[in-house]
């Protein structure tokens, strides 16, 4: 019929103006983040000394994020945790009691309470405080805390491992220097600083013209925070570490602004 006739003919007339042979448009393949590329890479090494990883809650109670690691309800670093308290009214739960995990350091009780000792162990993770966010700070962030408990460790066993992970993520060059600190979940405590990525320790904006980076903090595990958990302190020893993750990504790739890592421009991402 005619009307069949101009059906076909319009059919006909659509697929000549689409070249079939024409190449396609290209679908946009992601890739893994800049933190998933460095996280990775820092289970690897920590995987050749024979740790393991551990993962935990970011909504912790008071007694695991400050109590058992030896600061009490009146010590004054509470006072630099700047802590995010979540709203339990209207439940059974004490108010104060449910925060945000200000650091890492929480998953030390948990993973001690559990242990079958010697335990080595790293659990990388967000931690939350109320912070202005600018180029070097923000309200979420990420660390990297691990610890290794086991007869007769030293502090000597904490400074080799710092250097060996330092020198293999940042390059063999790298120099690390160690500075005594004070921690209440640790006892001696020390900073760990490394040669600044940016200018190779010659000095530069990034590390105020001194040529260090501060990139974590350490020391032997306090004898209370073992007593705490349950472990005897005569019989066992360890140490434990803690490192500001997103630093690490920010030095690993030169970036100046932590924002960055957030940042969900594909122009940025695109160049990892």
């Amino acid at each position: 019929t005619q009307q069949a006739k101009l059906k076909n003919q319009k059919i006909k007339k659509k697929q000549e103006e689409i070249d079939t042979t024409a190449p396609g448009i290209p679908p946009k393949i992601g890739h893994l983040h800049p933190t998933t590329h460095v996280l990775y890479e820092i289970i690897d090494i920590f995987k050749i000394l024979g740790f393991q990883v551990a993962d935990g809650p970011e909504i912790e109670t008071d007694h695991y994020n400050f109590e058992i690691l030896n600061i009490p309800k009146d010590h004054p670093a509470r006072d630099t945790q700047q802590t995010l308290y979540l709203d339990t009214r209207n439940s059974k739960v004490t108010p104060g009691e449910v925060i945000l995990r200000t650091h890492g350091s929480n998953m030390q009780g948990r993973i001690l309470e559990k242990a079958h000792l010697p335990a080595r162990v790293i659990y990388p993770g967000k931690v939350f405080r109320y912070e202005q966010v600018d180029a070097s700070h923000g309200f979420e962030f990420l660390q990297l805390e691990g610890l290794a408990v086991d007869k007769n460790i030293a502090l000597t066993d904490l400074f080799g491992t710092m250097s060996f992970f330092l020198k293999q993520y940042f390059g063999q060059k790298t120099k690390v220097r160690f500075a005594c600190h004070n921690f209440p979940f640790t006892e001696p405590s020390t900073e760990i600083y490394v040669t600044c990525s940016v200018c190779r320790g010659k000095g530069c904006s990034f590390c105020k013209k001194s040529g260090w980076v501060e990139i974590a903090g350490a020391g032997m595990i306090h004898p209370k925070v073992l007593k705490n958990v349950g472990i005897d302190p005569q019989k066992w020893q360890g140490f434990a570490f803690g490192f500001g993750l997103s630093r690490m990504i920010t030095l690993k790739y030169q970036m100046d602004d932590l924002r960055l890592l957030t940042n969900p421009d594909l122009r940025i991402l695109k160049q990892f």
